[in-house]
Formats: C-alpha cells, structure tokens, sequence
C-alpha cells in the first residue's frame, strides 16, 4: 500500500520545501535595493546632522554611489585593502 500524500499539490509541497529552507535562500533583490535605499537616507541624515562616524565624502549622490564607496572604504580599511592606503570616493554617476 503506497503511503499516503504529505502533501496535495506540488506547489504546497514546494512552498513546504521553502519555508523549511528559508535561511539557505538568498535576499531578494527588492529587499536588497530597500535597504541600500534605507541606508544612504540614514547616512544622508548623519551627514546632515554632523553625526556620523564615517567619512562625509562616502556620501553620493545616489544610493548606488553611497554603497559602492561604502564597500571601497570598508575594503581598504581591512587586511586585504592594506595594501593600497589610499581611499577615492568613487567618481559621481551624473549624466547616467
């Protein structure tokens, strides 16, 4: 007697499948540009208010330029980035 269906529809066994392997699932990228979003409007504010423990000129234009200067900053002040001390911001996107 074969045994009986956990589950009554393909789809409910793979959002099963989902909801127990959440964790392993990558962020969704609306979810990711929300944040980038969030972030450079609470560095923006820092910047603003005098308060920010980081460098002003991280601070671009748009959040894309924000987060990659953000990256560039952050890897020159680890292990890997010692090598080259010298920190740009990255050039602004205008005109894009």
């Amino acid at each position: 007697m074969p045994r009986a269906k956990a589950y009554a529809t393909n789809a409910e066994r793979q959002a099963a499948y989902r909801a127990r392997h959440q964790d392993q699932q990558p962020p969704r990228e609306a979810t990711l540009a929300t944040l980038g979003r969030s972030l450079h409007a609470v560095f923006e504010d820092a910047v603003e208010a005098n308060q920010s423990v980081l460098p002003s000129e991280l601070l671009g234009k748009r959040a894309d330029e924000t987060l990659r200067n953000l990256i560039r900053y952050i890897y020159l002040h680890t292990d890997r980035g010692q090598a080259d001390p010298v920190w740009n911001p990255a050039p602004s996107q205008q005109g894009k």
